[in-house]
Parts: C-alpha cells; structure tokens; sequence
C-alpha cells in the first residue's frame, strides 16, 4: 500500500516528546507500507459514519486517525484519545 502522511498528522508526531512511543509508530508505518490490504492489519478499527476512517490506539494515551482509498492509506492526525474524539465529532 502507498502511505501517506498529511502536515497535521506530522506536527502532531512532533509534539509528542516520548521516544518510545515514536518507536511504536515507527513499526506501525512499516507494517502499513508492507501490507496489501487494511483489512490485514487487526489493530484498525472503522469509525462509525464513514466506510474510509479508521483508528488505530497506540501506547495508552495515543491514537492514529486514518483515511484510506483504494490503494492509498493517508495518516491524518495523532492525537490523545480525547483530542481525538473533539476532532471527529466536528467532521
């Protein structure tokens, strides 16, 4: 699958000062670009009200907020669970 990664998703990564956790991302995005389908990858849950979002919790705190397309899987945002959930309550 192609990965890509919108500024937003990369200036939340930033903010984030725990190294560990950057390690836990890190090995998420290689399993992303190394499998053929989300559906292979178990730890993506669908997000109610749209059949292209997705969400993936990392470490305690943290989840990764996902769009995909055919072929394409975009990281939108990482945010705190309660960030998170303000966001998609406003789209």
């Amino acid at each position: 699958m192609q990965l890509k990664i919108s500024s937003r998703f990369a200036n939340d990564f930033k903010m984030v000062k725990d190294v560990s956790l950057h390690k836990k991302v890190e090995n998420v995005l290689e399993t992303i670009k190394t499998t053929k389908n989300i559906v292979n990858i178990p730890q993506f849950r669908s997000i109610q009200g749209n059949n292209h979002a997705y969400k993936m919790g990392i470490g305690f705190y943290y989840i990764v907020g996902i769009l995909t397309s055919e072929n394409e899987i975009t990281l939108m945002r990482f945010l705190h669970r309660d960030d998170l959930i303000k966001v998609l309550d406003n789209y």
